[in-house]
């Protein structure tokens, strides 16, 4: 047996590849696939309560200021000198509670407090990347056409005929009897936090449509209902 030198590419978290050369005995190595599309949804994914970030830092930066604000709630911490990486704590315990989309925003400065960089991301937590998830195929069972609360919306132009090569992507939500918001997203995969809870949108039933702009793709239309909280008694 010859001694081969094999390079292993390990994905973890939200897409922080890491490349390392490992000895090995063996006569041939198979090659190691590496997804490097980063705008798959995967990328986008949360698989550990802990998300290694990269700061971006240089010699020109003094300070920085990282915001990341979710459907839960918010966090922002400063960094007054050079630190390379952050390890952001997504969730306690060893899986969330609930979804959530996190929008992340690092804002770069100089020496003379100007802007040298703003990073933006979008990083998703999803229940169902953890552990077991129970997954109820009947897709006309009552509950696939209700929403409680907070809501995380996958788009890919896989789930669309017609819409190979899409560009970007387009979510309109229309309550009925209610306001209409269209969503317009730069990427044509990610995931979308649809914020239910304390805000505008209040309980009724939603049209959602999803569309992929420059592509022959036909939209693809969803309707849910949201219900008031507690228990609901017909008297008749």
């Amino acid at each position: 047996m010859t001694k081969t030198r094999m390079i292993q590419a390990i994905r973890i978290g939200t897409g922080v590849l890491i490349l390392s050369a490992a000895s090995a005995l063996a006569v041939t190595s198979e090659p190691v696939v590496v997804d490097c599309d980063t705008r798959l949804p995967r990328w986008a994914t949360v698989f550990s309560n802990t998300v290694p970030l990269a700061l971006g830092w240089d010699s020109s930066t003094t300070k920085a200021e990282l915001a990341i604000v979710g459907m839960g709630g918010s966090f922002v911490t400063n960094f007054t000198q050079a630190t390379p990486s952050y390890d952001w704590r997504a969730f306690d315990g060893a899986a969330p509670r609930a979804d959530d989309v996190y929008d992340l925003t690092l804002t770069l400065y100089t020496a003379g407090n100007q802007v040298a960089a703003v990073q933006n991301a979008r990083l998703a937590v999803l229940t169902g990347a953890f552990g077991q998830t129970v997954v109820d195929a009947d897709s006309g069972g009552r509950g696939w056409g209700k929403v409680r609360g907070d809501t995380v919306i996958p788009y890919r132009p896989a789930f669309a005929d017609g819409a190979a090569g899409a560009a970007a992507a387009q979510l309109v939500i229309d309550k009925t009897g209610g306001p209409l918001q269209t969503c317009t997203f730069a990427d044509a995969a990610g995931y979308y936090g649809w914020k239910l809870m304390n805000s505008v949108w209040g309980i009724g039933e939603f049209t959602l449509s999803l569309t992929f702009p420059g592509t022959a793709a036909a939209p693809l239309t969803a309707v849910l209902t949201r219900q008031a909280s507690g228990t609901v008694v017909n008297i008749r």
